[in-house]
């Protein structure tokens, strides 16, 4: 069964749950001790193991836990010794850690693991941001399967405004002490999910993001979260179900049956599925039909390449 998971903005930390991932900005070394802190309690009272990661941890950061952690409950590690001392991470070795972590916990009467860390020094070029962002989409893909939480930190002193938007569309959930992505790419344990703002752009980290994961996923479009700007984009979703990849759109009969009309060529891994709530369908029909044809055809000029 897909996961249930938390999405949105969140203005605070607490109540997450197994399958849940956050990407929360915070300011100063101290803020980040101080949330890890309380997000790590929760986690003991779940039964989870914990894992405190920051670029130069203190075990003093965590003395609140102490009365509520087993001896072996608790692991403090700097990012060095978790994610490795080189420039860029590899994501797919990362991937096998973390499951390693998780598999160890569990043979120990854990009920999963829950993680805290500052990732803020591993996204400080643009090669460490290019693999940070590989590994977020492997991560989420992870976090949705298995018994794993996690909360990834960046210090809003250290990385600008535009990596922080990146950041937070490849998280289910972000803080609102961050930037609003336009669009969120995360999966569900077998599927990816796109929402918001859906434009060329989006479609194309889209298709990048399917090429990231190490298994093949299906996409699933809820109109009811998710906003397509345009025809041009329907057709790059089309353009998915060429290369076998199934494409889910739910939406309510009304812009289900407004985007059937718009395909001239349906096609089979393409599934136009009818819910009750209210959705609109595509941003752009308000548009001149003059405006709407020069629309689809920049963005079509666009998703070319793709």
């Amino acid at each position: 069964m897909p996961a249930q998971r938390g999405r949105g903005i969140r203005f605070e930390f607490l109540r997450m749950r197994p399958h849940d991932h956050i990407g929360w900005v915070f300011e100063g070394a101290k803020e980040f001790a101080a949330l890890a802190a309380s997000y790590l309690t929760e986690g003991a009272a779940l039964g989870e193991r914990l894992m405190y990661i920051a670029e130069d941890p203190r075990p003093e950061d965590m003395a609140q836990l102490a009365n509520v952690v087993r001896p072996d409950q608790l692991r403090i590690s700097s990012v060095a010794e978790t994610y490795g001392s080189g420039r860029a991470l590899d994501p797919q070795r990362q991937l096998v850690t973390f499951i390693d972590e998780l598999h160890a916990a569990k043979s120990a009467g854990y009920t999963g693991v829950r993680v805290a860390a500052d990732n803020t020094s591993l996204v400080g070029d643009e090669k460490q941001m290019k693999a940070w962002l590989q590994w977020e989409l492997i991560a989420d893909h992870a976090v949705a399967g298995n018994e794993l939480t996690g909360l990834c930190a960046f210090n809003k002193e250290k990385v600008g405004g535009s990596q922080l938007r990146q950041l937070a569309s490849v998280h289910p959930l972000s803080s609102a002490s961050g930037p609003v992505p336009q669009y969120r790419l995360f999966s569900d344990g077998q599927a990816m999910h796109i929402e918001g703002r859906v434009d060329s752009h989006a479609v194309t980290q889209l298709w990048l993001a399917l090429e990231t994961l190490p298994v093949r996923a299906d996409v699933v479009v809820d109109l009811a979260t998710a906003r397509l700007m345009s025809f041009g984009v329907l057709a790059g979703l089309t353009q998915l179900c060429d290369c076998g990849i199934g494409v889910t759109i739910r939406g309510d009969r009304a812009a289900i049956s407004e985007l059937r009309d718009s395909l001239s060529q349906p096609s089979g891994r393409l599934v136009l599925e009818e819910t009750g709530q209210a959705t609109p369908a595509l941003t752009s029909l308000s548009c001149s039909a003059y405006a709407s044809r020069r629309i689809v055809f920049r963005v079509l000029t666009l998703l070319a390449g793709v």
